[in-house]
């Protein structure tokens, strides 16, 4: 553990509601909080019970709870993949981006030195206007995410090239 308090960081983790993505986060901020550094862990109300158990540092390893707003097609009480089939995967994007009020306002509170992300692509631009540096954590191979992060006038034989 990190015995000079001037420097820990404080860091915000905001991962795609996955387990896998919210698991690979948590090992990292496990990893991160052996250091010494303070973690805010941005996930879904319910999700907190399901990984409390993982947390190695829960001194230093905060789960802040979020809504998930409520989206047309998403079915109530939804906040993670574990509860939608595939299809409706795009619906639980849309509802995290509409979380942007809600981690906009913790982000200004906290006031991290670095937030880590995968999915949100507004997060780098709402992180930068309030002066905290954003990483993109993937926790997927490169092919997946281009394909994944494809822009929609890419066409698979464009990636196939």
């Amino acid at each position: 553990m990190m015995d000079d308090k001037h420097n820990s960081m404080s860091i915000v983790m905001y991962p795609w509601f996955a387990m896998g993505h919210l698991t690979a986060f948590l090992h990292l901020s496990n990893k991160l909080a052996d250091g010494g550094h303070k973690i805010f862990f941005l996930l879904p109300t319910k999700t907190q019970a399901q990984l409390k158990q993982f947390n190695l540092y829960p001194h230093l390893i905060n789960f802040i709870p979020l809504c998930v707003p409520q989206v047309e097609g998403l079915p109530p009480g939804a906040e993670t993949t574990a509860d939608i089939t595939f299809h409706l995967q795009p619906n639980l994007r849309l509802a995290m981006d509409n979380t942007q009020p809600q981690i906009e306002s913790i982000l200004q509170e906290i006031k991290p030195q670095v937030v880590f992300f995968d999915f949100t692509h507004w997060l780098p631009k709402l992180a930068r206007h309030l002066g905290i540096k954003s990483i993109f954590f993937i926790t997927m191979s490169s092919a997946t995410s281009g394909y994944t992060f494809r822009g929609e006038q890419t066409t698979d034989a464009d990636l196939m090239k």
